[in-house]
């Protein structure tokens, strides 16, 4: 589920914008705050998707709060449009704080629709459909989850093996990739989760899974053959 912060401190304008969301795809969990500092406190207890500010806020400007969005890890690169009165500012925006776009006050609904649109239908939240999103340290990952073989835990890190690369991953757990991943994907063992698309055979004498791309076959635990032969027809 997407989630969208918009900080508009004019409620009609904020509840219109919603309104327009939500005519795009009614699943997108939308917030509305008319305070930089509270759409911080947000900003850093929900991971939002995409942020529309005001420039002109009651407590403080649009581009200070942008600055401080940009200043956590997980939004180096999630889109940020403006709303403002003034367009003459809008080079400064895209200049220091790389913002996806505008919309100057007052805007004509077809202007606006074409913008949110093309984030919602083209952006990073249809990229969550079919993109595991994966963030670490000052990066943001986006992998195809069709292109992702098997994911390993070891040692405290976590290793997705795709069929282009090897990524290593210090902030994530097994549990909670599997929340979201789509249902191709199934815990085979304590420390291997595997895409049902690139399984060869399963040895039920051994207990193995063998992965088309992988190196050695990979174990299947005892509490998870239930869960196995669910998903998949082996005996």
């Amino acid at each position: 589920m997407a989630n969208i912060l918009i900080v508009e401190d004019e409620l009609v304008i904020a509840n219109g914008l919603a309104a327009m969301i939500n005519s795009i795809n009614s699943k997108i969990n939308i917030t509305i705050t008319g305070y930089a500092k509270e759409a911080l406190k947000y900003a850093k207890d929900i991971n939002y998707d995409v942020f529309l500010l005001d420039i002109q806020l009651k407590d403080y400007s649009g581009f200070e709060l942008a600055k401080e969005i940009r200043s956590i890890s997980n939004y180096k690169l999630t889109p940020i449009v403006f709303i403002t009165a003034i367009p003459t500012r809008e080079l400064m925006a895209f200049k220091e704080i790389h913002c996806y776009d505008y919309i100057v006050k007052p805007f004509r609904e077809e202007t606006v629709k074409y913008i949110l649109e093309t984030i919602i239908n083209y952006g990073v939240i249809r990229e969550e459909e079919t993109h595991l999103k994966l963030k670490q340290k000052e990066y943001t990952y986006f992998v195809k989850q069709d292109e992702i073989i098997y994911i390993e835990s070891q040692n405290r890190k976590i290793f997705i093996i795709t069929i282009r690369e090897r990524i290593e991953l210090s902030t994530y757990t097994l549990s909670h990739l599997l929340k979201e991943l789509n249902t191709n994907f199934i815990q085979c063992h304590r420390g291997y989760i595997v895409n049902i698309n690139y399984i060869e055979k399963i040895d039920k004498s051994k207990n193995d899974i063998y992965i088309r791309g992988a190196e050695f076959p990979i174990s299947i635990g005892r509490k998870y053959k239930d869960l196995i032969r669910s998903k998949i027809e082996w005996d």
